[in-house]
């Protein structure tokens, strides 16, 4: 998992929310929280947003990072739609007041693959720090517009790790299995940096792609083995040259994926107090910046250009950038 700016919501989403949320409301007001008239609403319309999400993410899965060619996977709610459950006092206890708001919010939704999303995995999962509340839910009467305050999370002790607000290298990271044993022949393995790193493991089941990023890490690893070549031959800019290679081709380059993986195997192989003894460049976190540029095309047709933001209140309707 890395850091994601996904910038403005699509148009497409803000209508659908438009549209639905008013009757969402109508139906909670009516009928409450978990019942047929408000669950049927929420099944729908969020979907508009994979298209978006699919390309500014680089088609990787929010969570494992892992490469995904399908646009039938999942959109993922982070926070429930229908009812969240949390499991951290041993057996899954069910909210089902949180929370079916945010079905439609932009920075509550991200692309993600299967098994990160099925349950068993993080599914309806939400858990939260133990001793601590959940953010407020509305109670009937709820007023159209929702007030502000249900938008705001900031007090609520997540314990999953959200790439939009946190830093996932701060919370997860990829170590060395027996830093003894000869580097040729390092695995790696993910951990927890917090709390939150160590649920957020367990909940996306992230420690079921270990042989996959492993696999996808052995061309570093050999790589990184042509570094050590040079450097024992004193070929200190043949070495700079390929080590600036895998910086640019494992964690800067958005396409890739397990970015965070090839960052923190190669501060592994490479920690800072070695890379600055032979002037090697810089590690830099990977993440994803803000990306407009226009969804590609259908072939046959000219991509549209993208319409000017003026940065008024209207381009960013309050549900669509809050959390």
């Amino acid at each position: 998992m890395i850091k994601l700016d996904l910038g403005p919501e699509p148009s497409k989403l803000k209508d659908k929310r438009e549209e639905r949320l008013p009757l969402a409301i109508q139906a909670f007001n009516v009928h409450g929280h978990g019942s047929k008239e408000l669950n049927e609403l929420l099944d729908e319309g969020y979907q508009v947003a994979r298209p978006t999400l699919l390309h500014r993410q680089h088609s990787k899965c929010a969570f494992c990072e892992n490469l995904e060619d399908h646009e039938s996977r999942p959109v993922e709610h982070f926070r429930p739609k229908k009812e969240a459950h949390d499991d951290m006092s041993g057996s899954v206890i069910a909210v089902t007041s949180h929370y079916w708001w945010l079905a439609w919010t932009w920075s509550n939704l991200y692309f993600s693959c299967i098994q990160c999303n099925k349950n068993g995995n993080k599914g309806s999962l939400f858990p939260i720090k133990a001793g601590t509340s959940r953010a407020a839910a509305p109670t009937k009467p709820l007023a159209d517009p929702i007030p502000d305050s249900f938008y705001d999370f900031s007090a609520e002790s997540a314990l999953l790790v959200d790439p939009r607000t946190d830093e996932p290298l701060d919370h997860l990271q990829w170590i060395p299995v027996k830093r003894t044993a000869p580097r040729a022949t390092w695995r790696w393995t993910i951990e927890g940096l917090s709390d939150k790193g160590t649920e957020t493991i367990r909940i996306f089941g992230l420690k079921d792609r270990i042989d996959r990023v492993n696999g996808y890490l052995e061309g570093l690893k050999l790589t990184a083995i042509e570094i050590d070549k040079h450097l024992a031959a004193a070929r200190l800019d043949e070495a700079r040259e390929v080590f600036t290679r895998l910086v640019v081709q494992y964690v800067n380059n958005a396409s890739s994926p397990f970015r965070n993986a090839a960052y923190w195997a190669l501060d592994a192989l490479y920690p800072e107090a070695a890379r600055s003894a032979h002037g090697f460049c810089a590690l830099p976190r990977p993440h994803v910046t803000e990306n407009t540029d226009p969804l590609p095309a259908p072939r046959g047709k000219k991509a549209k250009k993208p319409k000017a933001r003026s940065g008024s209140s209207k381009d960013h309707p309050r549900p669509g950038g809050q959390a």
